[in-house]
């Protein structure tokens, strides 16, 4: 990418809109959700539009979205104690996904972003019965499942084993046909560009920096931050892609 390209007014306008939608969006629309037994789990949008910056302006542009976006949050409504890591995972949300973008756009990935995603979907929902199953959410009984100390009713287990499947199978039914599979904004893409980040700075990084912080094990963060992985990778990943119809009257890559 050239200097000219790297430094267009365009990209630099897109890249502050996005970056002030992803400072409302973190510091006054996120939601926390009590889980009894569990860490609570963070319902955040603010990642997408650092994302989307990082996808079509460039991991330059995602990146310094991701760093301005925090440290102006934290100016205007600090969300507990600062951390530079944190800082660090914000950049990393935006240039991953324009990274790769960059990559599966010059088709330089040759893999099968489905079977990836629904790889890595599974594994996430079974680390969630794990995770139940560590905090005596639930438990096993002369082979009956219980809940909470009661008997669990098995369509608690069938509806689990279906949203799975459904948040599998989704991908592959919308890019069934070649031409789905060619477009650089299809579903399974872009949920590889939500999930590789989703891993690398949620589960991994923020885990981390959450630990240093409270001076606690990472396993004492890891089960809410699993939980919330299995909720906001398909719905990040629908969003984008929704938005993604209107990508391509942004020309700036």
């Amino acid at each position: 990418m050239n200097d000219r390209k790297l430094f267009n007014t365009k990209a630099l306008v897109g890249a502050s809109l996005l970056t002030a939608i992803s400072i409302v969006l973190t510091r006054v629309f996120s939601i926390m959700v009590p889980l009894a037994g569990l860490p609570a789990l963070r319902i955040e949008f603010g990642p997408v539009p650092i994302m989307i910056t990082g996808i079509l302006y460039g991991p330059f542009w995602g990146g310094l979205a991701g760093i301005i976006a925090d440290l102006i949050g934290v100016m205007i409504n600090p969300m507990g104690a600062f951390h530079p890591g944190f800082t660090l995972s914000s950049m990393l949300w935006g240039a991953i996904p324009g990274v790769l973008y960059s990559l599966i756009k010059k088709n330089s990935i040759k893999i099968n972003y489905n079977i990836i995603n629904g790889a890595v979907l599974t594994l996430i929902a079974t680390g969630i019965v794990f995770v139940l199953f560590d905090n005596k959410v639930l438990a096993i009984e002369n082979g009956t499942y219980y809940m909470y100390d009661k008997p669990m009713p098995i369509i608690y287990a069938i509806f689990y084993v279906l949203i799975v499947v459904l948040f599998v199978s989704i991908p592959f039914v919308i890019t069934r046909n070649r031409k789905a599979k060619d477009e650089v904004y299809s579903i399974d893409k872009i949920a590889f560009m939500i999930t590789v980040p989703y891993i690398m700075v949620s589960l991994g990084l923020n885990t981390l920096w959450l630990s240093m912080m409270f001076d606690k094990g990472v396993i004492a963060f890891l089960p809410g931050r699993i939980l919330a992985a299995f909720v906001m990778i398909p719905l990040h990943t629908t969003i984008i892609y929704t938005l993604s119809k209107s990508f391509k009257y942004v020309k700036v890559r």
